[in-house]
């Protein structure tokens, strides 16, 4: 010990007074001890991250913007805040918090009993039957591809998705060093005579699908090829995730079936979400899939969370077992349904010649591709000079395709706020040689 400080105070790190003791010397400004660092210097994180860090890519479509504020907002992923069933909410949450001695004991990582029960019975509407055993809660249908991604695919493994498809499954798949492969949508949906030949040509351990209201056209997949898809899938032994993420939300018509109605052979995985129809901060979705499945998915999940937000699960479960759920989404189907009508009335009175678009059965935005010859990067740079903002469509392409297409979502929007936005968009895009090549 007295070694130590002798040492010590000849760095002039300590000094001794005689009667009084041994005291830290305190350095003089830009004076460097032994070991000090150089706060200049910093430090060098990005060589430390592991590979799958350094895996994780956001579309630049999307960083660009995605804080940006915007008086007529076409992104997506919003809702409309004026519909939010706000009493119900505070009755649901008290309900649940009343519950906290039942909540404090819960541990199943599978999710909260009542949830998935719940779950199961709506379900029903759906034309789906599953026991709450086949039920898992998670934290939003993204956190659920974020599972399936580590759970199903090892690196270098190849994973299907369509083209255009969602960005969150590109995302998540490539978080897990997959090889993303994609396969072209048309009015059917997913093109399943491209998806035939890369199948015979390459071992594919995951097909990722939005067949309900794909992401981002809106296209119904027609019932030829979802027994192609099905079929498909059973001669090669590939599991297929279906993302059901916006099928609430149907224009005219029965509801589409789920592919998981015809999957007798269990090989189909369903993804739903609480998000779309509530709102983004509600980060709860769930996954009905075989229960060892289901174990293995809660398993890894220890690895990061354990369980999802227990007061808000019994939150949802109160929600749907008083109907107040299925109530609000019929009023916001009402509302959306206003506003999509009203999108595509202004699309048609003032896009120029030469722009189409999707008219969606379902889901709360409309796929429109520009004219030929526009330069998509830049109406997007200057519409957002002009206060619109929308989801730009190279966002939703593995490559560099679909700068020209772009994505307007409607459900945040009032149709008068609908008509200014579209009629601002349509003058940027008509302006003489504004955007032709």
């Amino acid at each position: 010990m007295t070694q130590a400080y002798h040492g010590l105070t000849e760095a002039g790190l300590l000094h001794s007074r005689v009667g009084r003791g041994t005291f830290v010397a305190a350095l003089a400004a830009g004076a460097q001890g032994p070991g000090a660092v150089d706060p200049a210097r910093g430090f060098a994180w990005g060589g430390l991250l592991a590979r799958r860090a350094r895996a994780v890519r956001l579309p630049a479509a999307l960083a660009a913007d995605a804080l940006a504020s915007a008086a007529y907002d076409f992104r997506g992923g919003q809702v409309d805040p004026a519909s939010l069933p706000v009493a119900d909410l505070k009755r649901a949450f008290r309900v649940a918090l009343e519950s906290s001695a039942l909540l404090a004991s819960h541990r199943d990582p599978l999710g909260w009993p009542p949830l998935r029960e719940a779950v199961a019975r709506a379900l029903l509407a759906r034309g789906i039957r599953c026991g709450p055993e086949q039920v898992a809660i998670v934290n939003g249908a993204q956190h659920g591809l974020d599972l399936l991604g580590r759970v199903l695919v090892d690196p270098g493994e190849t994973v299907v998705m369509e083209q255009p498809g969602y960005f969150g499954a590109a995302i998540a798949f490539g978080a897990a060093e997959t090889h993303l492969l994609g396969v072209g949508v048309d009015a059917e949906g997913l093109r399943t005579d491209e998806l035939a030949r890369i199948l015979r040509a390459r071992r594919v351990k995951l097909v990722f699908t939005t067949p309900a209201v794909q992401s981002p056209t809106g296209v119904v997949m027609s019932p030829r090829r979802r027994r192609e898809l099905l079929a498909l899938a059973d001669e090669y032994q590939v599991p297929i995730v279906e993302d059901d993420y916006d099928s609430e939300l149907r224009y005219g018509g029965p509801p589409v079936p789920s592919l998981l109605n015809e999957d007798a052979a269990r090989r189909v995985i369903y993804l739903g979400t609480f998000t779309k129809a509530l709102f983004g901060a509600i980060r709860v979705g769930y996954m009905v899939a075989p229960p060892d499945l289901l174990w293995r998915l809660a398993l890894t999940r220890w690895a990061s969370d354990m369980q999802t937000d227990l007061v808000t699960q019994a939150a949802l479960a109160e929600l749907l077992e008083s109907g107040a759920f299925e109530r609000h989404v019929r009023r916001v189907r009402m509302v959306y349904s206003a506003r999509r009508t009203a999108l595509l009335a202004a699309l048609a009175r003032h896009m120029p010649e030469g722009t189409s678009w999707i008219q969606p059965a379902g889901g709360n935005a409309v796929w429109l591709t520009l004219p030929a010859g526009s330069d998509g990067p830049a109406l997007h740079d200057r519409a957002a000079a002009a206060g619109v903002a929308y989801t730009r469509g190279d966002a939703f392409f593995l490559d560099a395709a679909g700068a020209g297409n772009l994505q307007l979502c409607f459900a945040r929007l009032e149709p008068s706020q609908i008509e200014e936005g579209i009629r601002r968009l349509a003058a940027l895009l008509a302006l003489p040689g504004g955007f032709d090549a």
